[in-house]
């Protein structure tokens, strides 16, 4: 669901690996690639309850937009997704996992070992050695020659960083850990999408849902799968999207819509019979700032994450009249046949009352940024090459050094920063 878009610096240097990481099914030209390692197909089947939703965006004058990561972010259409195309596997997804790592696993300088989990960084001074990590019973160390690269995401490379003596004094203090480098920056600055959906029943039964009168349909699709990969089951069920402008002034889209082809609550853990669909909204550029944490000096333990989410009252105007947009465009007449009952918000018409559902149920799109922000300030935590300020050996290269949210999913930008950070460490 592409790269949708980085501050305009990064992306006019960034461009380059963007497009050396992207095989695009369209081809490559001057903003795709077309031979990268990360598939990106056109969906194999989208269902007409998405093209419904294109055209009832255009019942809302939201004009429609084939590649949302061309020249123009702006209007609503259908997502690519990250599956394979053209080969074997079409239809499958391919994670950054399959894409990059699987058809290496041969190389005699690679070794993967899974069902290990990191527990800290092997420091000599100032300078990292290696890292231990806990697989089974037993903990072991592996040594770096050169370079240790801390990859754990928005949440675990704080913690990491943490757990080893590197962070706010105040917060190592609290868990007894001493104090190797401080670093006040280590979890702070923590970002995230912030989500919001609204649900429909449906009499349909053409879309996932848990019934009797759509198993034919799910039989018939389930022999397609098997055949050619094609078919409702290569859905990535968030098959139609958007991105909006809440204000014609503004130079960008700050909101994004996802359109799925079924009832999504609790993130799919809570189950609903029948059929229908739903949209989410999100606050593309929050102001809401959250931090990542220690919750005890025990690696294994999880860390403590608070996003705190909608703590600016900016972030909570701007969900509620993206919550309003929203609504225009799933009442608009090329739904109508496909509407049954509103699920979450029937007859919620007050902005107090969309206001409370909103801090009620919103949640994460799972897109955190920022806790090891890069920079060259006191509160930066990695240098513009990625290493950690003050320490020598040690580079993070994950979405946690984003120094602020991009504008859309944040799956193919961490991927570029992982091939421009490839280069920076063969140069070093």
């Amino acid at each position: 669901m592409g790269r949708s878009w980085l501050p305009r610096l990064v992306v006019g240097r960034g461009l380059p690996y963007f497009r050396r990481s992207e095989g695009n099914q369209r081809g490559g030209d001057a903003l795709h690639g077309g031979e990268g390692p990360l598939r990106v197909a056109e969906q194999q089947e989208p269902r007409a309850l998405s093209r419904a939703f294109v055209e009832a965006c255009g019942e809302n004058q939201i004009r429609r937009n084939d590649d949302f990561n061309g020249t123009e972010q702006e209007g609503a259409g259908l997502y690519q997704v990250t599956q394979f195309w053209g080969e074997r596997r079409n239809g499958e997804r391919c994670s950054a996992a399959a894409g990059y790592l699987h058809p290496a696993m041969d190389r005699p300088n690679l070794t993967v070992i899974t069902g290990a989990h990191a527990t800290g960084i092997v420091l000599a001074g100032k300078r990292a050695t290696g890292v231990r990590y806990r697989a089974g019973k037993g903990e072991a160390i592996v040594k770096a020659r050169r370079e240790v690269i801390v990859c754990g995401g928005a949440f675990g490379s704080p913690q990491l960083l943490l757990l080893s003596g590197i962070g706010p004094a105040v917060e190592l203090a609290a868990h007894g850990i001493p104090v190797v480098h401080e670093l006040p920056g280590v979890g702070k600055n923590l970002q995230d999408h912030l989500d919001f959906i609204m649900g429909w029943t449906s009499k349909d039964a053409d879309m996932m849902g848990i019934g009797l009168r759509g198993l034919p349909g799910l039989l018939r699709h389930l022999r397609r799968w098997r055949k050619d990969g094609g078919g409702m089951i290569a859905t990535p069920y968030a098959e139609g999207g958007a991105f909006l402008k809440s204000n014609p002034a503004i130079d960008r889209p700050d909101l994004q819509l996802h359109f799925c082809i079924a009832i999504v609550d609790d993130h799919g853990r809570k189950l609903h019979m029948g059929y229908g669909f739903s949209c989410h909204v999100c606050v593309l550029r929050p102001h809401s700032r959250g931090e990542v944490g220690l919750s005890a000096p025990d690696p294994l333990a999880p860390p403590r994450i608070d996003p705190r989410f909608l703590s600016d009252e900016r972030d909570a105007d701007l969900l509620l009249k993206g919550v309003r947009m929203m609504r225009g465009i799933l009442e608009a007449p090329a739904l109508a046949k496909y509407r049954d009952k509103e699920i979450y918000t029937a007859g919620v018409s007050s902005d107090a009352d969309l206001m409370a559902h909103i801090r009620a149920r919103a949640d994460t799109v799972y897109h955190p940024v920022g806790t090891c922000r890069m920079g060259v300030d006191d509160m930066a935590v990695v240098d513009p090459q990625l290493r950690v300020r003050g320490m020598q050996g040690l580079r993070v290269v994950d979405a946690s050094v984003m120094p602020t949210l991009i504008g859309g999913n944040t799956n193919a930008p961490t991927i570029m920063i992982a091939e421009k950070a490839a280069d920076m460490i063969k140069a070093a």
